[in-house]
């Protein structure tokens, strides 16, 4: 029989947002181009970054926090 108690923890529930942003083509200023909220699925006090496995995403902060994280991407990436 397999030991699985991290699946059965409550999930940490840790949030962040990710801001995606990009730089159109002759231009010097970044443009937001998609806001994604993040929510650590990860067992409640767990070690290690948070993740946010629907948006394969990971981030430190200290608990509590709220962080805004941003993701610069070129021209033609998803």
């Amino acid at each position: 029989m397999s030991d699985d108690t991290d699946t059965t923890k409550p999930a940490c529930g840790a949030r962040a947002t990710l801001l995606v942003t990009l730089r159109p083509d002759g231009t010097a200023t970044n443009v937001a181009r998609q806001r994604l909220l993040l929510h650590c699925a990860m067992p409640l006090g767990h070690k290690g970054p948070h993740l946010d496995p629907d948006h394969a995403e990971q981030w430190d902060a200290p608990a509590g926090a709220n962080p805004t994280l941003l993701r610069q991407e070129e021209d033609g990436q998803a």
